[in-house]
């Protein structure tokens, strides 16, 4: 049994919806008994709506950058949370940024909190809103902030501010348009390693793809592969650099 574990935004979907090429690719994958594991930065609320828009099917999805883990019935398996009162002291540093928006989920729902209505938001500009700041935050339980911002040179600032001054509280990461910030411990690889240990696979038999930075716990732990729209930083992580998740599809079938 293998697994191939996928970021989502700008590796299995770089266009509006995920290509045909992708889908039926993965179809082909899961057809020979293997499973697809979506590894992604978005919120449950987020990606669920990913998989109805382009109608595909994970074993597992690991959201929240590793933070929140469900099987491929949406059953929930794993929610890790801030602590409370330093997400609360997170949002008052986030306040004073120059940045488009902020988001908070509290491992599903989530929320976003404009801050500079003149900047554009790459993000999360059409997000609906299905819960009210206060109605998420009263329920005392953040799992996710995620950062809308322009500039990636703030947005590396950000990452070493917050790892920094909230070290042994919560993790930072640089992600397209956005910095995502999980309860410190929390990582892609992580993630995948819980799932990994879960259904029983070998290391060895785990392909991740990726990226951005993000991803790169994941891909450096498990020896894995990055798309071609990569940093080079990332690149240089990756044991291959694949054109799209199906031309890493269509060569892992062939070394079967």
């Amino acid at each position: 049994m293998k697994i191939l574990a996928s970021d989502y935004d700008g590796t299995y979907r770089y266009e509006p919806k995920v290509t045909k090429e992708d889908l039926d690719a993965v179809k082909r994958w899961q057809k020979e008994g293997t499973l697809f594991v979506m590894v992604t930065g978005r919120s449950m609320e987020s990606f669920t709506k990913e998989i109805e828009v382009n109608g595909f099917h994970c074993d597992y999805i690991i959201a929240n950058n590793g933070g929140v883990i469900y099987d491929g019935d949406m059953n929930q398996m794993k929610v890790s949370y801030m602590d409370f009162e330093q997400a609360l002291l997170l949002i008052d540093y986030i306040r004073t940024l120059p940045c488009a928006s902020y988001v908070i989920n509290d491992g599903y729902h989530r929320h976003r909190v404009v801050i500079d209505e003149n900047q554009e938001d790459h993000k999360y500009a059409d997000m609906p809103q299905t819960m009210g700041e206060q109605e998420l935050l009263a329920n005392g339980k953040i799992a996710q902030i995620v950062i809308s911002l322009n500039d990636d040179d703030l947005a590396q600032e950000i990452v070493r501010f917050v790892n920094q001054q909230f070290n042994g509280h919560m993790q930072a990461y640089a992600n397209r348009n956005c910095v995502d910030i999980v309860p410190s411990g929390i990582s892609k690889a992580g993630g995948l390693e819980f799932v990994m240990q879960y259904a029983g696979i070998k290391e060895s038999e785990v392909y991740p793809i990726g990226d951005s930075y993000n991803d790169l716990p994941m891909i450096e732990a498990f020896n894995g592969f990055c798309v071609e729209a990569a940093p080079q930083e990332i690149k240089d992580s990756s044991s291959h650099v694949y054109l799209s998740v199906s031309d890493c599809i269509n060569d892992l079938l062939k070394q079967k």
